[in-house]
């Protein structure tokens, strides 16, 4: 039984066959047949409103005074949308707006923007409760 396996297991052959080229001159063959490219501007641009009235109508919910916060959220949803889709991908963008589903890579972009553009807004005072 040992015999089989130390025959099996090595080669007293030596390598005969040409080395394989590298294929350094051809471009990469996608198996996924899907582009990975970035999205075109008319993608973009239907993101950013699609985005931006999602998250509008989210942050309104749970809104007490619409009025005056409608516009505030319709500008910092507005800035998010602009940041994500500096670099969004064609992929991400068919998702969202076909699907209607959130990819990982949107959730990661969504932190980074909305850190970007909240970062420095004044934010709205909660009740004065003390005497301070």
């Amino acid at each position: 039984m040992s015999a089989i396996l130390l025959t099996a297991c090595s080669d007293d052959k030596p390598d005969t066959a040409a080395p394989e080229k590298p294929a350094a001159k051809t471009k990469p063959v996608n198996n996924n047949n899907v582009d990975a490219g970035e999205a075109s501007d008319t993608v973009k641009q239907k993101f950013v409103k699609t985005f931006a009235k999602n998250c509008v109508t989210r942050e309104m919910k749970n809104s007490v005074n619409k009025d005056i916060d409608e516009k505030r959220f319709t500008e910092s949803c507005g800035c998010i949308a602009e940041h994500i889709v500096e670099d969004l991908a064609e992929v991400d963008a068919e998702k969202y707006l076909d699907d209607h589903e959130d990819t990982h890579t949107l959730q990661i972009k969504f932190d980074a923007a909305a850190f970007f553009c909240l970062q420095n807004k004044p934010q709205p005072k909660g009740p004065h409760l003390f005497g301070k």
